[in-house]
């Protein structure tokens, strides 16, 4: 019965709005978080072949940290290697922090990752070893 109903809740949206929703907000995604000069993002070039997941590390801060220090602001990402250990030797890194977006999530929740990645900045800014 609830998966019935989920189908029904996504073919009343319909597919093209969902693809369309979620363009526009992973577009938004990126643009916000390229602004950011302490951020490192793990990101194709290529946008058509992009998901809808950004891999990110505040350069100089643990992954762990700043997921914490998000989840405390209400904003939820994933911190680890993501079962891509082959990728994370390739990129020399060890983990990343990632946010994931849907047609559910607005302008307002991408919003409120850059202020919280902010905040995680400026507690640790005065730690981080520039190279």
């Amino acid at each position: 019965m609830a998966f019935g109903a989920a189908i029904d809740y996504i073919e009343n949206i319909g597919y093209d709005n969902i693809r369309k929703i979620e363009e526009e907000i992973v577009e938004y995604a990126r643009e916000e978080l390229s602004k950011l000069n302490y951020l490192e993002l793990y990101l194709t070039p290529n946008k058509e072949n992009h998901s809808a997941v950004i891999s990110f590390n505040i350069k100089g801060v643990h992954p762990h940290d700043v997921a914490s220090i998000l989840d405390t602001e209400g904003v939820c990402v994933r911190s680890g290697n993501h079962c891509a250990q082959p990728l994370m030797r390739f990129l020399g890194i060890d983990s990343t922090c990632r946010a994931s977006f849907y047609f559910y999530n607005t302008k307002e929740d991408v919003d409120k990752l850059v202020k919280a990645l902010d905040k995680a900045y400026k507690m640790f800014e005065k730690y981080i070893v520039k190279q």
